[in-house]
């Protein structure tokens, strides 16, 4: 109980000691060693803390003139985990960048929280997770440590995916992963979220639930990350993702590529809904979503690394009430190429240089019925990453 206890003053410390909107893989071959070497003693052995940090010089561009120039944190994530005994384990993580603390939330934690959860290993094979944790869909991108993220597909950048439950996850093989888990299917109330749109109304169980599957195959070269999620929003309205993630490793490279179809009632992930005009909790029914995403990072020199991604995201409206018009409303085509330079590996510190580019297209309907027009962005990032092992 002692053990317990000083854990969590350690938590709400550091909680307290900084200021206050996607367990996150590194991409780091290596393990990270901590910054601050401390002998830990009886009840700190096991805890560790991490500092997951992005600061770099923004330059913007929309239709290819130049906006403005600053400096940014971009990401800033402090995490705590830990064993408290040889079964019961802990991780807490808070938001500091680009936070929200609305009190709007379902499950009473303030939104910038993205993980406060206790696993319990049942057996050597399977154990329990409780509280608030990343939702188990099968994408690398949502699963890769943000830092390293220069950018998001659409699900991923305007999803909500730190969701209240529990989950139980099984080894029914070696390397052969399987989880069930269920959640709140928002973190946000639904007079939020959902409020203005017409003819709907809150749902007495508004949950959801993913059954996921994770296979490493040919020495760990192959892995497989699928999942299968329904949500229900709202009172007769739900929402359905499949999301296939694969991923193929060598030594120097690591080449990931996910594919997601989302079909939702309610525009969840609102993008259409913003692109309509609509209000925040006025949200168009009956959308579709369409992603692709690949990664490619290779090391070609030992401490020289360069990262590309590509994306695509097209939306649909299946829900017009125009009847002649066509469902297709947009498709955005991401781009981004990453320098890196690791100064310090053992600490995955590293300088970067980045471009980050979107382009959006509109279909014939949406220029001529809804007054859409072709747009492009693009961002020059120059900065330092990375995810500081403190202790």
């Amino acid at each position: 109980m002692k053990k317990v206890i000083l854990i969590l003053i350690s938590v709400l410390l550091c909680s307290y000691t900084f200021a206050q909107d996607t367990g996150f893989e590194t991409e780091s071959k290596d393990s990270p060693q901590p910054l601050i070497s401390l002998n830990k003693g009886k009840y700190f052995k096991d805890v560790n803390m991490i500092a997951n940090m992005r600061f770099a010089s923004n330059s913007n561009f929309t239709d290819s003139h130049f906006d403005n120039s600053k400096f940014q944190m971009n990401e800033f994530r402090l995490e705590i985990s830990g064993q408290v005994t040889d079964k019961i384990s802990f991780v807490f993580r808070d938001r500091y960048a680009n936070n929200s603390s609305d009190p709007n939330t379902t499950d009473r934690l303030n939104h910038s929280i993205d993980l406060a959860n206790v696993t319990y290993d049942v057996a050597p094979n399977f154990s329990l997770t409780a509280g608030k944790m990343l939702s188990e869909w099968g994408s690398y991108e949502l699963f890769l440590n943000p830092v390293y993220m220069y950018t998001y597909n659409d699900m991923v950048q305007y999803g909500d995916f730190f969701l209240s439950g529990v989950k139980a996850s099984w080894t029914a093989a070696p390397h052969q992963n399987f989880t069930v888990q269920v959640v709140n299917s928002n973190s946000r109330s639904f007079d939020m979220r959902y409020g203005e749109t017409p003819g709907v109304e809150a749902a007495r169980a508004p949950l959801g639930g993913t059954v996921n599957w994770k296979g490493d195959f040919a020495d760990e070269k192959f892995s497989t990350m699928w999942s299968y999620s329904i949500y229900n929003l709202a009172k007769n309205q739900h929402w359905n993702l499949l999301a296939l993630g694969n991923q193929f490793k060598m030594p120097n490279l690591t080449l990931q590529y996910d594919f997601k179809y989302s079909t939702e009632d309610l525009d969840n992930t609102g993008v259409i809904s913003n692109l309509l005009g609509y209000n925040p909790a006025h949200r168009a029914q009956d959308v579709k979503y369409m992603e692709h995403w690949v990664r490619a990072e290779y090391f070609f020199a030992p401490r020289w690394s360069t990262t590309i991604m590509g994306m695509t995201n097209s939306n649909y409206w299946d829900g017009n009430p125009d009847s002649d018009a066509n469902d297709h409303i947009r498709t955005q085509w991401g781009f981004t190429a990453a320098l890196e330079y690791h100064i310090y590996k053992p600490y995955n510190v590293k300088l970067f240089a980045a471009y980050v580019g979107r382009y959006n297209n509109f279909s014939d309907y949406a220029k001529n019925t809804l007054n859409m027009s072709n747009n492009n962005t693009a961002q020059v990032l120059i900065g330092i990453v990375s995810p500081l092992v403190l202790f």
